[in-house]
């Protein structure tokens, strides 16, 4: 494989429309119930997700993003079947799979895999290099296959055969991070669900690793869910963007049309916080939010950034607004006053 550069990266991931949704999410609804004394008494409920939507296709990328605490990697295990929940659809591959008993659930799970935040943790310090990578076979009842594959996908993942005998700790960060893409590969998922895989490394290296999955979705034409908060960083991989806040979708559309035309407030005061490379662009006003986000115990009622909008009227209070299109541009939105224009008031 060739490396590309991250200029390039969001080009990747482009499919044609008519082919198969690998995953579609419907209505997605997470809620926790907290605290309370022995009787059960007084409890809260943590509001995690709340009527989360979205597909994607055979060989395409959807960047889910948001800050801490949106939700974004409770949808992950969600749609991974890790928690159940409370309400909505999950289809894998036209496939109910929401309420799946984990027997049923154990052949679905060959086909979706995670590859996780931190290259550390993630990996069994017992274990040889060999014996992760080929775990998963092992599981699924394919321990022949075992000697053959690990040493082709190390190679796939940009290590050496010989590295099979090795420890983690013998290994660099993004080296480890490539041992769980390569052990992620193992089955030949066609989902790929990435949930923050290059925040603990380098800026260096978080390039390397995001060059490699972008080379191998383009050989073998998995789809992926790349939960991230880092906005600069899914730009360059994901074909399409969908923005969180407080366990909802506030705006989705092509990355050009988050990036170049977003129309939701959140997302302008996001993508104003990124730092700009081009001198020339420098001098462009910053979008600051009032005070903190609210609870997810106790979210606003109506638009739940309403709070911290300078945009909110009585209306956002009152009506909560629906994820469509709106006139101004073709994307979605979830704005009462949506506009390709900020406004006054939030610089």
């Amino acid at each position: 494989m060739t490396a590309t550069s991250l200029d390039d990266g969001a080009a990747v991931a482009g499919v044609a429309d008519g082919d198969e949704a690998v995953l579609e999410v419907d209505g997605l609804v997470k809620h926790f119930s907290t605290g309370g004394d022995f009787l059960g008494r007084h409890r809260s409920t943590v509001h995690a997700v709340d009527g989360v939507s979205f597909s994607i296709r055979r060989g395409e990328t959807l960047g889910l993003v948001g800050e801490s605490g949106c939700g974004k990697s409770t949808v992950s295990r969600l749609v991974l079947g890790l928690m159940k929940p409370t309400r909505g659809s999950i289809r894998f591959h036209g496939q109910e799979i929401t309420n799946l008993r984990p027997r049923r659930l154990r052949p679905v799970r060959r086909d979706m895999r995670l590859v996780f935040q931190d290259p550390y943790a993630s990996l069994n310090p017992r274990m040889t290099v060999g014996d992760i990578v080929g775990e998963p076979f092992r599981i699924h009842g394919r321990g022949r296959e075992v000697a053959r594959e690990v040493p082709r996908l190390l190679e796939l993942v940009g290590l050496r055969p010989e590295h099979a005998g090795r420890f983690p700790h013998q290994f660099s960060g993004g080296q480890r991070q490539r041992i769980g893409i390569a052990r992620a590969l193992a089955l030949d998922p066609s989902l790929l669900v990435l949930d923050e895989p290059v925040s603990a490394l380098d800026v260096s290296v978080q390039a390397q690793v995001i060059n490699l999955l972008q080379d191998l979705q383009q050989e073998f034409g998995f789809a992926v869910l790349f939960i991230a908060h880092d906005l600069a960083l899914v730009r360059h991989i994901s074909a399409r963007v969908a923005v969180m806040y407080l366990g909802t979708v506030v705006e989705e559309g092509t990355g050009e049309e988050i990036y170049e035309r977003p129309t939701h407030p959140y997302t302008q005061a996001l993508l104003s916080a990124v730092p700009i490379d081009h001198p020339d662009q420098r001098g462009r006003g910053r979008l600051l939010l009032a005070g903190d986000p609210p609870s997810p115990l106790d979210p606003p009622s109506g638009c739940r950034f309403r709070t911290r909008c300078w945009k909110a009227q009585h209306t956002c209070a009152d009506e909560e607004p629906m994820l469509i299109e709106r006139p101004a541009d073709p994307h979605r939105s979830a704005c009462h006053f949506a506009a390709l224009d900020p406004g006054d008031g939030a610089r």
